[in-house]
């Protein structure tokens, strides 16, 4: 089972957003955090590449939870994430 944590810090009228992202081992990933940006469009937030070169993206489902992707090295990698 892959952990990450999303928090998002700011976010404009515009649906700018500003986030700490932090994420557990993965494959060949060792476990870090990054500030990142990105745009809410719709349901869903987007960020802009994160340092460790991973992409991530998460979309607000009815049950308050995030559908969150994390694209890193040619992999993909997919869950859910609830609020703590």
């Amino acid at each position: 089972m892959y952990e990450g944590k999303l928090a998002v810090l700011t976010i404009s009228p515009r649906g700018q957003v500003t986030v700490t992202y932090a994420w557990g081992d993965l494959a060949d990933n060792r476990p870090g955090v990054a500030d990142g940006a990105g745009k809410i469009v719709g349901q869903t937030l987007k960020l802009g590449r994160l340092p460790n070169g991973a992409d991530v993206s998460a979309a607000m489902q009815a049950d308050g939870t995030l559908s969150v992707t994390y694209a890193l090295a040619g992999q993909t990698y997919t869950g859910a994430f609830s609020r703590q």
